[in-house]
């Protein structure tokens, strides 16, 4: 049987500007991950100012990029410039993640999902010192990666289930970490699924809880990290390091 012939050849949309080109979209990263991908698609800050000033373009939030520059790309916001996510992630605090300094801050303020998980984005600052000191590929660092489901853990434990009383006055002791790398993850958004696998309480205060963080990009899990952690009240835990410690020295003699 012969194939039928279209009745008409084929025309152009006739809503489509002629000779347009496709509108820029592009992730924005920072400039030593910038380095290391060396593909059109990935942009620093300056080449995002750039690709604002000569007309529309999509500009994709990616790894790499301080408080500072954030602001700046967020500035740049337009009618003919979007960015993604549209609003700004807020970095997540310093007691909730035990670090003294926002750029060793990794991950976003945590989110309640309703479903018994919890949410945050990676926020990697490439001056942290697991990208500042290392950095082979296009990849994040696996290192990188334990530390941001670390501080998620912590963060969970301490916006949802230590008592508000007891902020300051304890301790995280971290049992067992392991460590599931399915897949290189790409400098790219990156959500984390916090969910909580057992908590178990042994006084007002003190309790071990064990939690699975996942590492997604694209709806996919590229990584996936368990901890098993103990929250003990700081006045028992020092008082363990000096007994350990007094220990190791009279083991020296």
């Amino acid at each position: 049987m012969e194939a039928l012939a279209p009745p008409f050849p084929a025309t152009p949309c006739p809503f489509a500007a002629p000779g347009a080109e496709p509108q820029p979209t592009v992730v924005v990263v920072g400039d030593r991950i910038k380095q290391q991908c060396p593909q059109a698609a990935f942009v620093n800050l300056a080449g995002a100012q750039a690709l604002a000033a000569a007309g529309p373009a999509t500009l994709h939030i990616g790894q790499g990029i301080d408080d500072a520059g954030l602001a700046g790309l967020y500035q740049l916001a337009s009618e003919q410039i979007t960015l993604v996510p549209a609003q700004p992630r807020q970095r997540a605090g310093r007691q909730a993640t035990h670090q003294h300094h926002a750029r060793n801050i990794v991950i976003s303020k945590l989110v309640d999902n309703g479903n018994g998980s919890y949410a945050s984005w990676l926020m990697i600052d490439e001056r942290h010192g697991q990208l500042s000191d290392h950095l082979t590929g296009m990849h994040v660092p696996g290192m990188l990666i334990i530390e941001a489901a670390r501080q998620l853990a912590i963060a969970a434990a301490e916006q949802c289930w230590l008592a508000p009383a007891a902020r300051g006055k304890v301790n995280f002791l971290s049992h067992n970490i392991q460590v599931n790398f399915e897949q290189l993850l790409l400098p790219l958004a990156t959500e984390i699924i916090c969910v909580p696998l057992a908590l178990k309480r042994s006084g007002p205060v003190n309790f071990r809880y064990s939690t699975s963080l996942h590492f997604r990009q694209h709806g996919s899990t590229l990584a996936r990290v368990e901890i098993d952690t103990s929250v003990v009240d700081s006045r028992f835990f020092h008082l363990k390091e000096d007994q350990l410690l007094h220990r190791s020295i009279t083991l020296l003699h």
